[in-house]
């Protein structure tokens, strides 16, 4: 009997408060949409990830390790992962009062637990909202298992600071420490004025996947903990950004490469993508 192939790793990048949660609730969706089997796995510490796509909670998985005395094989998954819809499950990670001080910890107990129960061999995607702005050993328990990662940001320099950076931690994790995730390209999430992204597309020869608009239907969707998957009905501009969430996922079905070769900006450089502001006299 042929076994079962490993769950794709997908990890959801960027600066803190630029929208991962909320581009990660859309493309599980656009995977339930698509009828593949996936796993959300939320790695901010607010466990907020959940709450983005529905109103069932559980405790985290540290929460209940804890309970259990970090006893694997008594904690049934059951207890820690949420049934969305027929086709995506969701948990969360969440802090631990034992393992503080570094995330990577809880991680490595994470992907424990995935083992003892077999819990990835039951999908085909495995998508992980990562922790604030985090590039360093810390996430090294994901960049060691994932194999494509998102990037997201809006266009303020701080943002795209972070961007820069996550390329560079890439590249330099892909060649000096073999690993296998490849970030394919970049959400530009809440875009008012493209002008500073835009500058750092050309520049990076980074690839820009979807644009999203800041738009008020947008932010009155996360209280009502759903996705523009929930809705009847959508306006011309929701249906673009709906059908953008499709064409990724349809993408991450595939064995995708990232076939432009992005060249960071030397940090300095960051700073002079934003317009020029003329100064009042």
């Amino acid at each position: 009997m042929t076994a079962p192939s490993p769950a794709k790793g997908i990890l959801v990048l960027g600066r803190g408060r630029t929208g991962k949660t909320f581009i990660t609730a859309h493309l599980a969706m656009a995977f339930n949409y698509l009828g593949a089997k996936t796993l959300v796995v939320g790695c901010d510490q607010k466990r907020d990830t959940l709450r983005a796509i529905c109103e069932k909670t559980a405790p985290s998985l540290m929460e209940a390790l804890e309970t259990k005395d970090f006893g694997y094989s008594e904690l049934d998954p059951a207890e820690v992962v949420v049934p969305i819809s027929e086709y995506i499950d969701a948990m969360e990670l969440g802090p631990s009062q034992l393992l503080s001080g570094h995330y990577g910890a809880v991680l490595d107990e994470a992907f424990h637990y995935f083992r003892v129960h077999r819990l990835l061999e039951r999908y085909r995607n495995v998508v992980y909202d990562v922790t604030d702005e985090r590039f360093d050993g810390a996430l090294a328990p994901l960049f060691r298992r994932a194999k494509s990662a998102i990037a997201v940001t809006d266009e303020s320099v701080e943002s795209l600071f972070v961007l820069n950076r996550l390329f560079r931690a890439s590249l330099i994790g892909g060649h000096e420490l073999g690993y296998p995730v490849v970030i394919l390209g970049v959400v530009n999430n809440r875009s008012r004025d493209t002008i500073s992204f835009d500058r750092y597309v050309e520049l990076t020869r980074c690839f820009p996947l979807l644009t999203i608009p800041a738009l008020p239907e947008l932010d009155h969707l996360r209280p009502f903990h759903r996705t523009l998957f929930a809705l009847k009905s959508l306006s011309p501009e929701l249906a673009r950004i709906q059908d953008g969430f499709v064409k990724i996922a349809d993408m991450l079905r595939g064995d995708p490469m990232n076939l432009y070769p992005v060249t960071p900006l030397d940090d300095e450089e960051i700073w002079k993508l934003a317009p020029a502001v003329t100064l009042p006299s």
